[in-house]
């Protein structure tokens, strides 16, 4: 078809390639957020990258990278914190979360940063993903697999239960701590695909409809990566046949196959 001619340019074969692996490989990393109840966790870390894209966008640097580096530094804390003080992790997540977001449109403001600029990491555009963005993308989603792989039947115990999983030996701290930072990294990879406010379409959707489909943990990550090629190849096609954002055709394109499966499986139960 002609709509799909514009594959041949390499910025959009380049976006269509780097979405295909995030579909395929980011859902894994949902499964953490919703079996470790990481939801508030997850909006400090968004926040975060948020505040580093803005920062990279002030100073002409890659948003990416800078992104990154915030949230690498705030799991850092989080975790320095978790282990040295008695204070629920939920009130310091949220500490962060606000404080974060503020500094970030208070950069925003203070130093100009354009409204194209500011829409790209609210929305996202795959297209405008560099080589090296490309590259890094697919490195870390093999550094995601092979955690997920190698270390699964550590993963099953952490996820289990904390107190067990110290019990039979499991660093648990260390684990939870590769946990939390995947999910900072993965959240900043997304942000760049399809923006902050549309990160669930790829992060978390999946991961849920996993839920439902799955019978065990490792048919949740199996199930979850699945879901997630299927939720970026229909939000794309869609996305090229409607004339719409790619994010928009993603995250439409997610919503109603979430809403699809789960009066599947309610009438299956029923």
């Amino acid at each position: 078809m002609e709509a799909f001619a514009v594959l041949r340019y390499a910025p959009i074969h380049r976006g269509f390639l780097v979405l295909m692996l995030s579909g395929a490989v980011f859902p894994l990393v949902g499964v953490f957020v919703l079996r470790l109840n990481l939801i508030t966790l997850r909006f400090a870390l968004m926040h975060a990258s948020l505040l580093g894209s803005a920062v990279a966008l002030a100073a002409g640097f890659n948003p990416l990278l800078v992104g990154m580096a915030a949230n690498s530094g705030l799991v850092v804390a989080i975790a320095r914190l978790r282990g040295r003080s008695s204070t629920d992790v939920g009130f310091i997540t949220t500490f962060f979360m606000v404080l974060t977001v503020g500094l970030a449109f208070a950069v925003i403001y203070r130093f100009n940063v354009s409204t194209n600029d500011s829409l790209q990491i609210l929305w996202g555009n795959i297209y405008a993903m560099t080589p090296l963005d490309a590259r890094l993308t697919a490195g870390f989603g093999l550094v995601v697999v092979g955690f997920v792989v190698l270390r699964f039947r550590v993963i099953t115990a952490v996820l289990f239960d904390r107190d067990v999983a110290i019990s039979v030996g499991v660093r648990e701290s260390l684990v939870y701590t590769i946990i939390i930072l995947l999910v900072g990294l993965t959240i900043s990879f997304v942000m760049r695909l399809i923006g902050a406010l549309l990160l669930d379409a790829i992060l978390i959707l999946p991961a849920l409809m996993a839920v439902s489909c799955a019978r065990s943990l490792r048919g949740t990550f199996a199930w979850a990566s699945v879901l997630g090629v299927i939720v970026a190849l229909g939000g794309f096609v869609f996305a090229i046949l409607a004339d719409l954002p790619v994010s928009s055709g993603v995250t439409i394109f997610g919503a109603l196959l979430f809403a699809a499966i789960h009066i599947a499986t309610s009438r299956r139960r029923r």
